[in-house]
């Protein structure tokens, strides 16, 4: 019986440990800033578009726009494609929505170990 709830215990910690790196990742770090979930809006909104384009809809300076857009560009939100002198963004649904479902599997998994749904049946 002992050896099971090690088992049990190894599989719990895991779990802890790999929604710990998920939770403390850049992905959801980026995620985290309201100016950049901004610019995230505007890049969805307009498809395909560059630094001048999305400046003319934010108030922010060029340069914060472009801070931001490689960091999200840089944890796989969206794909960057070089034209000339001109760097355009656009979502890469395709690779976030992958990094939302791992995010979502580790949790489900955590809460799987640790929160099981209750078979107690409560009624009002």
């Amino acid at each position: 019986m002992a050896k099971s709830r090690t088992q049990s215990e190894k599989k719990r910690e895991s779990a802890i440990e790999a929604l710990d790196s998920v939770l403390d990742s850049k992905f959801l770090t980026a995620l985290s800033e309201p100016s950049r979930i901004e610019v995230l809006k505007q890049v969805i909104r307009h498809g395909r578009a560059d630094v001048s384009e999305l400046s003319k809809h934010l108030d922010y300076d060029r340069s914060v726009i472009s801070r931001h857009l490689s960091l999200l560009q840089e944890v796989g939100i969206l794909h960057r494609e070089k034209s000339g002198k001109h760097v355009y963004y656009q979502l890469n649904p395709s690779a976030a929505i992958q990094k939302f479902k791992f995010i979502l599997k580790h949790l489900e998994e955590l809460v799987s170990i640790c929160c099981p749904p209750s078979d107690t049946n409560t009624s009002n």
